[in-house]
């Protein structure tokens, strides 16, 4: 989960930590930790140049921020600048965009665009190395057949997503949406926002703007209880109650349905179910225990 999740252009080669590259700034990586561990929550993802979207001797840095009242989509600025300007657009982005007003003639009107990240960051994972760059591949070529396509939707490799064992994994952006084992005809509906949502309960991680695992898990269920028209309807989703002893949550929800014009409003009731251990990928063993809830709708208030 993140506030804000910066994506930065970033040549080859890539090391296993993106923050170790070759071309990624040190001081960069500091200044997110230092924000980071005084209770920011700032996500980094890299992107590969592309000979379609990428100009020579610039780099392309986007800006994603929660929007504080309705989880909806993420609030949007990019900026295609100089590479001797990039380190502090990045941090002044980062504190506030009103730091980053020096750079205005930067900016990009990029506002109707759909970005896909694909992890392909095989350096970090030999999952999303061999499965996710043919994928890659495929949707590169066929999201650039036509202009419109171009100047409505990206498609980028990007760095570690985490849960590479899901791959191929991808985000999609300014939604906030995280997807696993996409395959062609999985893309196409997340894409078109069509065919029957049910299909892809296994294929979908979570939105990364909600603040809990917890609010995750209800976040997910109103999704597919409600289908597609829960992506573009207006929400908010708060932890009213939270209980550490026996790991139970009461969360309330409220979207505005849009075809009604009306407010519909939820409660749930969050409890811990059990531990399941979380596969390696490739390789034998598990990286631990994942916690599962069950999600238990109280009321329609």
């Amino acid at each position: 989960m993140w506030t804000k999740c910066i994506v930065i252009e970033l040549p080859p080669p890539w090391s296993a930590k993106i923050e170790e590259s070759k071309h990624f700034d040190e001081s960069l990586t500091s200044y997110i930790n230092e924000l980071n561990q005084t209770g920011h929550n700032i996500r980094l993802q890299c992107i590969l140049p592309d000979e379609q979207y990428s100009v020579p001797g610039m780099r392309r840095v986007m800006l994603f921020t929660k929007d504080p009242k309705f989880l909806l989509a993420a609030h949007r600025l990019e900026y295609l600048v100089p590479e001797a300007f990039l380190t502090d657009l990045c941090k002044s982005l980062i504190k506030s965009a009103q730091q980053a007003e020096k750079y205005s003639r930067f900016k990009q009107n990029t506002e109707s665009v759909r970005d896909i990240l694909i992890c392909t960051h095989g350096n970090r994972d030999r999952c999303c190395g061999s499965i996710a760059v043919p994928l890659y591949n495929q949707l590169r070529r066929k999201y650039t057949q036509s202009p419109d396509l171009m100047n409505s939707i990206r498609i980028w490799r990007t760095s570690h997503t985490g849960g590479h064992r899901f791959a191929p994994t991808l985000i999609d952006l300014p939604q906030a949406r995280y997807w696993a084992y996409v395959d062609e005809t999985t893309i196409d509906s997340i894409i078109d926002k069509s065919g029957p949502i049910i299909k892809l309960n296994k294929n979908y991680r979570g939105c990364s703007m909600v603040s809990s695992i917890q609010e995750q898990n209800v976040e997910k269920k109103l999704l597919f209880d409600l289908g597609w028209i829960w992506i573009d309807s207006k929400k908010h989703i708060s932890t009213v109650n939270a209980s550490k002893e026996n790991d139970t949550h009461l969360i309330d929800v409220f979207y505005l349905e849009p075809k009604m014009n009306s407010k519909q409003n939820f409660q749930f009731l969050i409890q811990y179910a059990k531990s399941i251990a979380t596969m390696n990928c490739m390789k034998e063993g598990n990286k631990g225990l994942n916690k599962k809830y069950h999600v238990i709708k109280n009321s329609k208030m």
